[in-house]
């Protein structure tokens, strides 16, 4: 006797579902939407970056001191205005004194670098309270 199977014969399938390849598209499409905006964004700093930049006016040329002093603290807050020591106390009337001697003189401070920041600021301080508007500032390790 004869068997017969229940099996379908295997067929081709002729036809493919369109359901994943308009997900494809739809994913795509709003991928490019947002892109386009970053994209364009790009070309104008790219514009930007190349093209020539206006001419910066000059800064106002500021003249160099005609006369420098050297303004020294050291590390236990001792005080030399070009070499000669003197009281941290005394420091605003001789700096106010110079100024007023010598209106266009510069200060260059040398800080020590262990002290803290605040004897800077009340340094220049002193500096600005004189009158004094041209400083430089260095520190240093040791007093040379």
């Amino acid at each position: 006797m004869k068997r017969h199977s229940n099996t379908h014969q295997l067929r081709l399938i002729t036809e493919i579902s369109m359901t994943p390849f308009m997900d494809l598209v739809l994913v795509l499409l709003f991928v490019f939407l947002l892109a386009a905006p970053l994209l364009r964004a790009d070309k104008e700093m790219l514009a930007a970056a190349t093209a020539p930049a206006p001419a910066a006016p000059a800064p106002p040329s500021v003249p160099a001191p005609a006369e420098k002093m050297v303004l020294q603290v050291n590390s236990d807050l001792s005080v030399t205005l070009n070499g000669a020591m003197m009281a941290r106390a005394d420091l605003p009337v001789s700096l106010k004194q110079i100024a007023g001697r010598n209106p266009g003189i510069g200060i260059e401070v040398r800080m020590h670098q262990d002290l803290p920041v605040q004897q800077l600021v009340e340094t220049m301080q002193v500096i600005e309270d004189a009158g004094i508007q041209k400083t430089a500032v260095t520190t240093h390790a040791e007093a040379p």
